[in-house]
């Protein structure tokens, strides 16, 4: 098993109330490298939904309290040499106690000696306290079904491309990718994808995305919508721009559901929608991720808006490994103005809300940044370590 947990004052200190989202897209950054990472030795992974956030704290041996640098639990995985048959995984509640009642030892290092309370925070952390849920049987299906796919870098070794996988922080606004190269890289964020960290859930996909094409050698600079659950398409239809085209993208293969919504040069678009960041504009394209959102969480409940920035972040730590296996970068877009993206696809209520961006090209080396052995071998008493 493998918990994750975070601590808010890690992110708050610099990013003040917008630290609860960017700790949960990095909850979804690791749980997709953990499930990538156990695929190449040929384990398979699952999150124990049906758990508690207070049954999570117990295995963890964390506090139960939300203040300044305390460790909130997020989740917990199981890591298998085979496929679990059952749907849902869980621990009953006698070996969570007594693996309660252990000796614990260690902490977490305290990151400063003072800190800020952020009540939006504390507020937003307490009301998604996450409950012990029942598994819903007709989700099931989701992931017993056998899934398909294809090796597409099959020559490339996974250790190698983990080991490189960098942030860009500036492109260089010339490389360009292939159609077929990104029709490649569209197919790894379906959720059926043999090769994919989504299985993780019982649930569907909730995110679809939204892209930017600027430098695509096939496919036409402009807007297109990748629908990663087909039960989006229509109502997506309904409430976007009436104006909007919604052509198949007859270059990529016929199974992938990408729709093109406007032609045109979007650059200028993208980089004003991501707080007027060059980034978003320079590299082979960019993205919006659309979440279901106001009547997912009401029918299932607050504890679930945590979940929606995991699955975002899942698809950015895709997008940035299969970056790099095509010898370009990507990196995360975190700041992002959410009303004008809902404006420009004429969302007019709150089903659907950006939660995160994402951009891909060509990475300008930034010398600044340097890379280290993990550990070094002192070879001499004058060598620096």
């Amino acid at each position: 098993f493998i918990g994750i947990s975070s601590i808010y004052w890690r992110e708050s200190w610099k990013y003040g109330s917008r630290a609860y989202r960017y700790c949960h897209l990095d909850v979804g950054h690791a749980l997709a490298a953990i499930s990538l990472s156990a695929a190449s030795l040929g384990w398979h992974c699952q999150i124990l939904e049906n758990s508690s956030a207070h049954q999570q704290r117990l295995l963890l041996g964390l506090p139960d309290n939300h203040k300044d640098e305390t460790e909130q639990a997020d989740c917990l995985l199981a890591i298998t040499q085979i496929k679990i048959e059952r749907p849902v995984l869980s621990l009953p509640n006698q070996a969570i106690q007594q693996i309660a009642l252990c000796d614990w030892q260690g902490g977490a290092n305290v990151l400063s000696g003072t800190s800020i309370s952020w009540d939006a925070i504390n507020t937003v952390a307490i009301a998604c306290e996450k409950p012990t849920t029942e598994q819903q049987p007709a989700l099931a299906e989701v992931i017993t079904k056998e899934k398909t796919g294809q090796h597409y870098h099959s020559t490339i070794k996974a250790h190698n491309v983990i080991q490189q996988r960098r942030s860009a922080v500036a492109m260089d606004k010339q490389t360009t990718i292939q159609a077929e190269q990104f029709c490649q890289l569209l197919s790894r964020l379906m959720p059926e994808h043999v090769e994919t960290p989504f299985n993780l859930f019982i649930s569907p996909a909730r995110v679809q995305l939204i892209f930017f094409v600027h430098r695509v050698e096939g496919i036409k600079p402009g807007v297109y919508c990748l629908i990663r659950d087909p039960d989006a398409l229509s109502e997506l239809k309904l409430s976007m721009n009436e104006q909007f085209i919604w052509h198949k993208q007859e270059t990529c293969p016929e199974e992938l559901p990408l729709f093109c919504l406007v032609e045109g040069d979007v650059r200028s678009l993208s980089q004003q929608l991501s707080c007027q960041q060059e980034i978003a504009s320079d590299g082979c394209f960019s993205l919006a991720m659309l979440s279901r959102f106001e009547q997912t969480l009401q029918k299932t409940g607050a504890w679930l808006y945590p979940q929606l920035y995991w699955e975002c972040g899942m698809i950015g730590q895709v997008l940035y490994l299969e970056a790099e296996a095509m010898n370009i970068q990507g990196t995360g877009i975190g700041c992002f103005f959410d009303d004008p993206v809902h404006e420009f696809l004429g969302l007019q209520d709150m089903n659907f809300q950006t939660l995160y961006h994402f951009t891909v090209g060509g990475a300008l080396h930034d010398d600044r940044i340097m890379t280290l052995p993990a550990y070094s071998i002192r070879t001499s008493n004058t060598e620096n370590s």
